[in-house]
C-alpha cells in the first residue's frame, strides 16, 4: 500500500510548490502602480533650495584727515589788488580774508555780514588783515587815507576791518543812510564803528580790542574774550599760528617794497 501512495505523493507535492513558486513569482513581477503609493512621497511640502545671497562685507569708510598747513597757509588767503572797489587803495594787494583775523574779532565779523544780508544788506571785504608795508603806503598816501604809521593800526593785529556794501555789484561808499544801518548793526555786537568819528570819517572801518590800546597790543598783550575757555579754548596756538602767518606775509610785502 505505501508503495501505491508514495508516487502520488511525490506528485501532488511538486504539484503545490510549482503553485507556491508561481504564485511567488506573480508576486514579484507584478505590476507596480505609482500613483497608488504617491501619498508617501508628498506627505512633506516640497521645499525648493533657496540660494542665499553673499554676505555683504561693509568696510568702514576711513575718517577723513584734516590736516593743516602751519607753515604757507597764509598763501591761501583771498587778496584783491587796487581799485577792486572803486578807490585807489595803492599798489600793494589787500588781504581780504576774515581768516588772517584775530579768531574772536572774525566771528564778530561774520555775525554782522549774515545780520546785515538779512536786511537785504550785501557786504564785502575790503581789506582784513594789513601789514606793516601796506599800513605805510596808505600813510604816505595823506591823511586822507590814514594818520596813523606802521604798527599803529589795529589792522596790524587782525582787530580791524574795512567792509563796504555793494548794490547791484557796485560799492557803495557815500550813501550815509546805507552806512548808518550797517553801522548800528556792528555796534550792537560791541564793535567800534568809524564812521563815528569826525576826522577821520571812516563808515567801512570796524574794530575791536577789548579796551586794549595800540600799545599794549604792540607788546603782544590779547584782549580778553568772554567765556573764553567755553569758545575759544585753543585761543594762544590759534594766535601763534596767526601771528607766525603775519610774518610771512609781512616778509612777502615787505620784499616788495625793497625792490
Amino acid at each position: 500500500m505505501r508503495d501505491v501512495l508514495k508516487p502520488f505523493l511525490l506528485s501532488s507535492l511538486m504539484m503545490l510548490t510549482a503553485v507556491v513558486a508561481h504564485a511567488q513569482l506573480d508576486g514579484l513581477f507584478a505590476p507596480f502602480d505609482c500613483r497608488e503609493h504617491a501619498e508617501f512621497f508628498y506627505n512633506e511640502p516640497v521645499v525648493e533650495p533657496v540660494e542665499q545671497p553673499a554676505a555683504e562685507v561693509t568696510v568702514a569708510a576711513e575718517e577723513p584727515t584734516i590736516t593743516m598747513d602751519t607753515v604757507s597757509g597764509w598763501k591761501q588767503w583771498s587778496m584783491v589788488e587796487n581799485f577792486a572797489f572803486g578807490k585807489d587803495r595803492g599798489t600793494m594787494s589787500m588781504i581780504t580774508d576774515l581768516e588772517a583775523l584775530h579768531p574772536y574779532f572774525r566771528d564778530r565779523i561774520k555775525t554782522l555780514i549774515v545780520n546785515c544780508r538779512a536786511k537785504g544788506i550785501e557786504l564785502a571785504v575790503v581789506e582784513s588783515y594789513r601789514t606793516h608795508a601796506k599800513q605805510n603806503e596808505y600813510k604816505v598816501m595823506g591823511s586822507k587815507y590814514t594818520s596813523s604809521g606802521a604798527g599803529r593800526s589795529k589792522h596790524q593785529y587782525g582787530l580791524a576791518v574795512d567792509l563796504v556794501p555793494i548794490v547791484d555789484s557796485v560799492a557803495v561808499w557815500d550813501n550815509k543812510a546805507l552806512w548808518l544801518k550797517i553801522g548800528v548793526e556792528g555796534e550792537k555786537l560791541g564793535l567800534r564803528w568809524g564812521g563815528r568819528w569826525r576826522k577821520p570819517y571812516d563808515p567801512g572801518h570796524f574794530e575791536w580790542t577789548g579796551g586794549l590800546t595800540s600799545v599794549h597790543l604792540s607788546h603782544g598783550e590779547l584782549p580778553p574774550i568772554p567765556k573764553c575757555d567755553e569758545l575759544y579754548p585753543c585761543i594762544h596756538e590759534d594766535i601763534k599760528l596767526l601771528r607766525k602767518y603775519w610774518r610771512a606775509v609781512e616778509d612777502a610785502q615787505g620784499a616788495m617794497t625793497r625792490k
